[in-house]
């Protein structure tokens, strides 16, 4: 076989490759596939149409709700609807089985069938105008070649000289008319080349899944086969949301229960205590707040209080939620359900699970509690011991509520007894296990209808709705399941290649070439075990951590990619080449050998080996490889139980020296997340301490039993003893003002002693003294600051990164979605100010913290460590972050920048872009797109490509053969300047409290001063942005009264005489600046630019204005339709223009060629030779070699 020809698997798109049929769905495929082959042997000798016949027949049992059907001169095609009216998704070859010389094979691809399928696919696009076809099958019935669309897209729709011959032939302009003329004189040429370009095309032959003499399928082909004739996979149809998207039925009604709802606020959703004619005075926040009151809680500070409390609790049985279900998928059975009404009455009945059962070891049970809760394992998780809040004077337990009951959420999904929307009240107690008991808490990936999918609820899921609730006051923005799988993805890649080879003395330079070092069976087991080790010796920050989706996303990444290099062991240290991990829809899937998925049973012991396998590689990782910071304590609680639900996944049942059955316990991964500010810390990461007072190997000694122990007197004993050894390290750090004291300290004792005998400079002493006594107070002010008691100590906190004498080596990748706050914003007070502006070069005035997150960041990392952020695409082109822009190209190896045009975000107005550089010498920048899910780079340079003081301007980089014609305009005097023109904007019409008489909100809204006719002297022609075109104006916005009424009428003589109009907002266009000029006395709006007083012929320089040339400099200087909202220029950027001196014959010449244009505009005549003239002149104005002037010929938008 041809080796670019994919394989079956490969045919399988990534999502539907998860997902698991039930054993019925396999069973009736199984049946409905074997009765089709059987058929179709039965009928080889048939006709095609017959032959035809059994395959539609088979289609229709396999895609019931599509319909299957000829179109056109299609044999075959799959719609992406129910019936013809819909568009067809599939395009379907058929021919018959003894057509050798049409069918396409593995030693001619060329054929027939291939060149009929470009042309029906051609037809779909150009003269349908269908954008919906997924994809394109040949077959003969046993054997398929599959094309994908984006292959038919790259090869055949964007090859210019293809699609103009079929729009000719189409048109008969060819000489020849015929569809064998087509296929064999247009199609089959460029078949060839597309070939040459190693197009992808796969193929498979159903006889190959057959064992061997009969017309039974093997049975660990099914899974596959059913994989692949599916809707979702033929069709590209959605199957899961995303990963991290909110189930927003959920959500509302656990808020509800909560006794919280979610409102608009600015432009953030807050979520705030339910307004008072809703409030149920059962719900567990009003339950709350009145038990605070009898405790004298002061009233505003009750709910703040309440919220943390039940966020606490309700995190708790969220968990045990996952856990029930856990139990009850390892053991097949709802004998292991223990969170419902019958179990759970009251809340001393919550309290007593929480505390009596959670935190208590199997044998440290009360009797009676070991009867209620046979099954119900002891996890060693944090997450069930009393927290400092619930032990305060100002905080409850659980069991101080009160039993009530609670109205019903107006929008639920529960039904009755008798199938109807339940409603009127129910006990609080009830109505919650009822309505977690009404969501699947189990995997994503079996084959679950839509309505399924709709009431599952994952890890993801809980992580965000809490990251929501934490940020109740601010609003919370999560990132997406899709981004955070293709950043974790992409920053392993990149921390495994340097690891390994550095490892192993290599120069791979990419995974796959790794992997092919490696795929060798004969690659030694010593080796494997090393890159194993290697891998799991990573270290991992996210500094803004908030639910943990980050770490756990690189969690699945690093197994998925030990899996796929082979270095994935049991704990007996066998390679685990059984199954195969992957990553889908940002869930790892783990596939046996058969494509099934596999799924630990505690009653078949054959499943055990593997899911012991990954529970402790996962424990290895979550211990070893990832840590978090984040200012918000709740967050950091949810990112632990996020990072316990992940090897939950994986418990398994063992038996312990009592011979009882036990469920593996979790281990203490909660030191590895921690609270603070990530952005304040006292030392400098460079600072040093004093070795010699405290064991340094005494601290990781105890933080690696911390997280082994499983009895809570130990862990805290141990938390103890690590405490005084950071108080230890702490007493022992010299800072610079702290090194100036002890400096100044010396001197002055020396001074002391100086000799009787001695001449000694009193004056001098004096003034050593004050200098003392002034840094004694320096360092008492640092030493006490309060700014840093929230502050995250890095010289301290993680040990893992420091090497054995102490010193700061840094993290393989810091990955983060750090927060967007503007410093002007009043999250900070003065001191926070100017500590950024001291510790950080970034710093500038009105600074974001995303900025200070990118140089922290740098700092944190490792010698050649990878960062990965998403943060605002202003990052690209805003004049305020110039610093940063300064930073990341002087300081960053492989920056890649990928600027997102889909809306990441779905609460947030802000546009983003993500971030990937290595630490190393700054060597090159490539810059990509994000567009509506698909990744595009755009290209790569180097990193003084954009000059001094850069924006990282995309289209610089999408247009860079032009590079030198730009940097040659760009190098000429602008247009504001007084020897040329000046500039100005349009009136405003209206804002309330402006104008004369002051105008009122009303006058705005009904727009009092515009009119459909000319009213009296004072209404003038008036036009918006929208009126004007390349080189005409339209005069259809009416009339507007003009004078002091307007809330800025500007000065009169701006609108009248000689002028050119540019219109704000530019044209996604090759000509996209839309000027024209006027000398009628019109009045104009600010979405509208004046320029006036022109100096030189003011048609040659609308000429200029409106050419090709100034379109391509205004792209790639200002690189205004890299965000999704209103790509505005203003007056200040039209300022920039560049313009030349030009003597009068050339202006002539220019001005000559625009009044025909002008003429023509004014008619809607094409005008396109006139286009050129002016480019050609315009170019010559500003001294463009032919070379310059060939590459702007060629600029297209």
């Amino acid at each position: 076989m041809d080796k670019q020809l994919l394989n079956l698997k490969q045919l399988i798109n990534r999502n539907v490759q998860a997902v698991m049929p039930q054993e019925d769905q396999k069973e009736d495929f199984k049946n409905n596939i074997t009765n089709y082959i059987k058929s179709l042997k039965n009928n080889e000798n048939q006709g095609e149409e017959f032959q035809k016949g059994i395959f539609r027949d088979f289609l229709e049992t396999v895609i019931p709700d599509n319909q299957i059907n000829t179109s056109d001169r299609i044999d075959l095609a799959i719609y992406n609807g129910n019936n013809s009216e819909s568009t067809v998704g599939v395009i379907v070859e058929y021919k018959k089985l003894n057509n050798k010389t049409e069918m396409m094979s593995t030693s001619n691809l060329n054929a027939k069938g291939f060149r009929e399928l470009v042309s029906y696919y051609l037809k779909e696009r150009i003269i349908n105008k269908n954008l919906e076809v997924k994809r394109g099958i040949v077959t003969n019935g046993y054997e398929f070649f599959v094309i994908d669309s984006k292959e038919l897209e790259k090869h055949f729709i964007k090859n210019k000289k293809l699609v103009e011959n079929f729009k000719k032939f189409e048109k008969r302009q060819l000489s020849g008319t015929t569809t064998d003329f087509l296929y064999d004189e247009v199609v089959a040429s460029e078949i060839d080349k597309a070939l040459n370009k190693k197009i992808k095309i796969g193929y498979f032959n159903l006889q190959d899944y057959l064992v061997k003499g009969t017309d039974r399928f093997k049975q660990n082909q099914i899974t596959q086969l059913y994989r692949f004739f599916s809707s979702e996979n033929l069709l590209n149809e959605e199957i899961f949301s995303d990963s991290n998207s909110l189930n927003k039925n959920f959500y509302n009604e656990l808020l509800y229960i909560m006794g919280l709802e979610e409102h608009k606020k600015s432009d953030n959703k807050v979520i705030d205590r339910l307004k008072e004619n809703k409030r149920q005075y059962a719900s567990l926040v009003e339950n709350t707040i009145e038990q605070l009151d009898m405790k004298d809680v002061p009233e505003k500070e009750s709910f703040d209080i309440a919220v943390q409390l039940v966020v606490v609790w309700v995190n708790r049985i969220l968990f045990l939620k996952l856990l029930e279900s856990s139990l009850v998928s390892f053991n097949n059975s709802i004998d292991y359900k223990f969170l419902n009404y019958k179990k759970l009455h009251t809340f001393d009945d919550i309290n007593n699970l929480f505390f009596a059962v959670m935190a208590k070891r199997l044998d440290e049970r009360h009797p009676r509690i070991k009867v209620e809760y046979t099954n119900v394992p002891y996890m060693n998780s944090s997450l069930f011991e009393a927290t400092d809040l619930e032990k305060s004077g100002k905080g409850i337990t659980i069991n101080e509520l009160r039993e009530g009951d609670i109205e019903v959420y107006s929008k639920t999904n529960l039904k009755d007894n008798d199938g109807k929307k339940l409603t009127g009240k129910i006990s609080i107690l009830d109505y919650l296990f009822k309505f977690l008991s009404s969501y699947d808490f189990t995997s994503a990936v079996g084959a679950k209808s839509k309505k399924e999918q709709d009431q599952l609820i994952n890890a993801s899921v809980l992580g965000l709705i809490f990251e929501k609730i934490n940020g109740y006051k601010d609003g919370s923005f999560f990132t997406p399941g899709k981004i955070t799988m293709y950043m974790a993805k992409r920053a392993v890649r990149q921390a495994v290649l340097t690891k390994v080879n550095e490892v192993m003395g290599w120069n791979a330079k990419n995974v796959v070439q790794l992997g092919m070092r490696m795929r060798d069976y004969d690659f030694s087991m010593e080796d494997r075990k090393k890159i194993s080790y290697a891998i799991d010796e990573l270290k991992v920050l996210d500094p803004a951590v908030g639910s943990g989706h980050f770490l756990v996303s690189i969690l699945n990444e690093l197994i998925a990619i030990k899996s796929s290099l082979r270095v994935l062991f049991d704990t007996d240290g066998r390679l685990m080449n059984d199954i195969q991990c992957t990553v889908v829809n940002d869930e790892l899937i783990i596939q046996t050998e058969t494509g099934d998925n596999f799924a630990y049973d505690a009653n078949k012991p054959a499943t055990l080996r593997i899911q012991k396998a990954l529970f402790h590689q996962k424990q290895r990782i979550i211990e070893n490889c990832l840590y978090g910071v984040d200012l918000n304590p709740n967050s950091v609680n949810i990112c632990r139980l996020r990072l316990w639900i992940e090897l939950l996944k994986n418990a398994y049942y063992s038996v312990d020296e009592n011979s009882n059955r036990i469920l593996t316990t979790l281990p203490n991964i909660d030191i590895n997340i921690k609270t603070g500010d990530s952005l304040i810390h006292r030392f400098k990461l460079d600072a040093t301490f004093d070795l010699r007072s405290t064991s340094f190997k005494e601290y990781l000694s105890l933080v690696k039993q911390y997280k082994e122990t499983s009895d809570k007197q130990v862990k805290a004993d141990i938390n103890d003893s690590i405490k005084k050894i950071k108080d230890k390290l702490f007493a022992s750090f010299t800072t610079p003002v702290g090194q100036k004291l002890r400096k100044l300290e010396s001197e002055l004792a020396g001074a002391g002693q100086t000799s009787f005998f001695e001449k000694f400079d009193n004056q001098r002493f004096k003034e050593l003294k004050e200098e003392a006594d002034k840094a004694q107070e320096n360092f008492d002010n640092h030493k006490n600051d309060p700014m840093f008691s929230n502050g995250l100590e890095w010289r301290i906190e993680f040990p893992e990164v420091l090497d054995e004498n102490g010193d700061f080596v840094g993290f393989d990748i810091v990955i983060a979605n750090p927060p967007y706050l503007a410093a002007r914003s009043k999250t900070f007070g003065e001191r926070e100010k100017e500590y950024f502006k001291e510790e950080y070069v970034v710093n500038e005035y009105q600074i974001n913290t995303y900025q200070l997150f990118l140089e922290l960041g740098y700092n944190l990392l490792r010698k050649d460590g990878y960062l990965a952020y998403i943060v605002p695409n202003n990052l690209l082109t805003l004049q305020k972050a110039q610093k940063t822009r300064d930073f990341l190209k002087e300081n960053f190896a492989d920056l890649i920048l990928i600027n997102s045009l889909d809306k990441l975000f779905a609460d947030a107005s802000v546009d983003n872009c993500l971030v990937f550089a290595k630490k190393a010498k700054a060597n090159s920048i490539t810059v990509g797109t994000l567009k509506n899910g698909d990744y595009d780079t755009v290209g790569t340079v180097k990193n003084d490509f954009f000059g001094e003081k850069p924006i990282f301007s995309i289209s610089m980089v999408k247009y860079k053969e032009a590079i030198d014609a730009y940097w040659k305009i760009n190098s000429f005097a602008p247009l504001a300047r007084e020897s040329l023109a000046d500039l100005k904007s349009g009136v405003k019409r209206y804002e309330t409290g402006k104008g004369t008489p002051k105008q009122t909100a009303l006058d705005g809204q009904n727009h009092i001063f515009n009119s459909d006719t000319k009213i009296d002297g004072t209404y003038l022609p008036y036009v918006e942005g929208g009126d004007i075109d390349r080189y005409s104006i339209s005069l259809s916005s009416g009339y507007i009264k003009y004078g002091p009424n307007l809330a800025a009428m500007r000065k009169p003589e701006y609108f009248k005489g000689s002028r050119i109009l540019v219109r704000q907002i530019p044209k996604k266009a090759t000509y996209g600046i839309q000027a024209a000029y006027t000398d009628e006395n019109i009045i104009n709006d600010m979405n509208t630019m004046i320029i006036r007083n022109i100096q030189i012929d003011p048609l040659s320089l609308l000429g200029i204005i409106n050419s090709k040339l100034m379109t391509l400099w205004f792209l790639m200087k200002f690189d205004k339709f890299q965000r999704r909202t209103f790509p505005q220029y203003r007056v200040n950027e039209l300022g920039q223009f560049p313009i030349p001196e030009i003597n009068e014959e050339l202006q002539l010449k220019i001005s000559s060629v625009v009044k025909d244009i002008m003429i023509k505009a004014e008619t809607d005549q094409n005008y396109d030779n006139e286009n050129y003239k002016v480019d050609e002149l315009v170019m010559t104005a500003f001294g463009l070699t032919e070379a310059e002037k060939q590459s702007v010929r060629k600029f297209e938008f």
